[in-house]
């Protein structure tokens, strides 16, 4: 099963919760995090890698995709993307067949679930990595134009491209910022796109997060008392019922 973590706007905080989400989900799953953002690699850094191989040799050099999954560390394993390599930002139809194909093949013979962690916005790579997963994960902050890009997205997924299971979640939100804003895009996508996303709950700003950032820990190998933490540990719970061996049911249901 393959499933995105992306947002309409940058910065909302996409990469340190996917890389917590692929711990809290890994002792029950093999799960492996595709650093989705293929030209600017964010998430060995954030873990303090230096991968010699990435998605750059993949594509560019003709390496096999197992030779460049890394272990993190923390139970989970990792593909890593490229650092400064433009030919990545816009891969050609080739590049993304033999990555399509590479992607495949792992998550039918090695892991239970394949985490992509997007880029932001629009772009055709965005979409691409959207449109290879089963279940988007749409997530925003507390402001508008957060709001705004992340129904840009999905209305761009759904109309343009077929997608209909979208989980939302909400990020440096309390629970009742959470709940209003979820309120009030799951209006609009019901009435204009005729959709029922999923709602995941809210993870709350905290200042254990930054830390985590800065000493390139994930949070919940650090903290995981911290209010964030058991916020995404309840996120996981939530997700559960949806991943490979559970009782399958459909993002648009509750």
């Amino acid at each position: 099963m393959m499933i995105s973590i992306t947002s309409g706007k940058g910065g909302v905080g996409k990469t340190s919760f996917a890389l917590n989400l692929a711990l809290a989900l890994s002792p029950a799953y093999r799960v492996l995090l595709v650093d989705a953002d293929l030209g600017l690699a964010n998430v060995d850094v954030m873990l303090s890698l230096a991968p010699t191989v990435t998605v750059r040799h993949v594509l560019l050099e003709g390496r096999s995709i197992r030779e460049a999954v890394i272990n993190s560390g923390y139970g989970f394993d990792i593909l890593p993307a490229a650092s400064g390599v433009v030919e990545l930002a816009q891969p050609d139809s080739e590049m993304k067949g033999t990555l399509e194909l590479g992607l495949r093949e792992l998550a039918e013979e090695e892991y239970d679930l394949l985490i992509f962690d997007t880029g932001a916005g629009i772009s055709p790579i965005v979409l691409w990595f959207n449109c290879l997963a089963d279940f988007n994960l749409v997530i925003y902050t507390p402001e508008p134009t957060s709001i705004t890009d992340a129904y840009a997205l999905i209305k761009v997924l759904s109309r343009d491209y077929g997608q209909k299971n979208f989980f939302l979640l909400a990020n440096q939100a309390s629970e009742k910022e959470g709940e209003q804003y979820f309120s009030h895009l799951n209006r609009v996508i019901g009435h204009y796109l005729g959709l029922n996303p999923y709602y995941l709950g809210a993870i709350p700003r905290d200042g254990e997060v930054e830390k985590s950032i800065r000493l390139q820990k994930p949070l919940l190998a650090r903290k995981r008392e911290s209010k964030a933490a058991q916020a995404i540990l309840l996120v996981a719970e939530k997700l559960k019922p949806f991943l490979p061996g559970e009782e399958p049911l459909v993002a648009t249901k509750y």
